[in-house]
């Protein structure tokens, strides 16, 4: 049995949407192979030009490596190259990761996100294809946590707190798939959200150097797509409609920085509408189970194809 913010289906609504003929899926599978194989390709191709080991994998861990080594994580510059802006609990997290190789940190990192965009496409299959899109290995070779972050924004929609909580540490806009939460994800994420404090105090004046360091960055931090006055405002526009998709889709637009490969962050967006709308096309939905305190006791994640 299949979920989506606490509405409980009898069936995966994933493959409502999904061709079950064997035709499809024996044109499928190998589309989907190929381009899995064409995007490890292109990172292996990037990656032997120089961009190994990835540029934000390069970045946390040194600011991971400083901050053990009492200097300076955060500076005031106006260019983004090795600029760390995650706040400080991540700078605390990246600091345990630091007593790894780098490399073995980046690899880590990289099948990380592959997982990821699995969670997100809810299959391999349609994971492969999701790779013919530029916009996966380009995120993947930036070394950036972005599909991470969707993940999160994903679950979080799901019904489960804490990994949005880890999230919005990092780069805040997640926080916003919180406005539809229940009262546990709330719990969830305040819990969480309270561990990461709680970690940075051996270094409290982390915090004002992080403040310091954005206002001296770039007022739309080096967006590809700006804040103001198109993303903000969609945002805005998106909170007010009170669907899953919707809080998915203003959670990846409010993101500080938004660059173009920032557009993975609407996955978990399509991932959601595409669910409803199977779910509205069979008609195949009980009411919700609600458990204590008026919050959906069935958060389960969509069954995978």
């Amino acid at each position: 049995m299949a979920s989506i913010a606490g509405r409980r289906y009898s069936t995966p609504v994933w493959r409502g949407v999904w061709p079950r003929q064997a035709t499809w899926r024996r044109l499928l599978v190998p589309l989907a192979l190929a381009g899995a194989f064409v995007c490890a390709g292109q990172v292996i191709y990037w990656s032997l030009l120089g961009a190994w080991p990835f540029h934000d994998t390069v970045d946390g861990w040194l600011a991971g490596y400083r901050l053990r080594e009492g200097l300076p994580v955060y500076r005031v510059s106006s260019d983004a190259f090795l600029l760390f802006l995650q706040a400080p609990p991540w700078a605390v997290i990246w600091a345990g990761l630091s007593f790894f190789p780098l490399n073995v940190v980046g690899i880590g990192l990289l099948f990380g996100q592959v997982l990821a965009l699995r969670y997100l496409a809810g299959s391999w299959i349609v994971a492969g294809l999701l790779c013919w899109w530029p916009m996966i290995p380009r995120e993947l070779v930036t070394g950036n946590v972005d599909l991470l972050m969707a993940a999160a924004i994903l679950a979080g929609a799901r019904g489960v707190g804490w990994p949005v909580a880890l999230f919005a540490a990092a780069k805040l806009s997640p926080g916003l798939v919180l406005v539809g939460a229940t009262r546990r994800q709330w719990r969830e994420a305040l819990a969480v959200g309270c561990l990461l404090l709680l970690i940075t105090l051996p270094w409290p004046t982390l915090w004002l150097d992080w403040i310091a360091s954005l206002r001296g960055a770039p007022a739309d931090g080096w967006s590809w797509w700006p804040m103001l006055p198109i993303r903000l405002p969609l945002a805005l526009v998106l909170l007010a409609l009170r669907r899953p998709w919707a809080f998915a889709a203003a959670a990846a637009l409010a993101t500080p920085a938004f660059h173009e490969h920032s557009l993975v962050l609407l996955l978990p967006a399509a991932r959601l509408a595409v669910d409803e709308l199977g779910s509205s096309s069979t008609g195949d939905f009980d009411s919700p189970d609600l458990g204590k305190d008026g919050e959906a006791a069935d958060f389960s994640a969509v069954a995978s194809s």
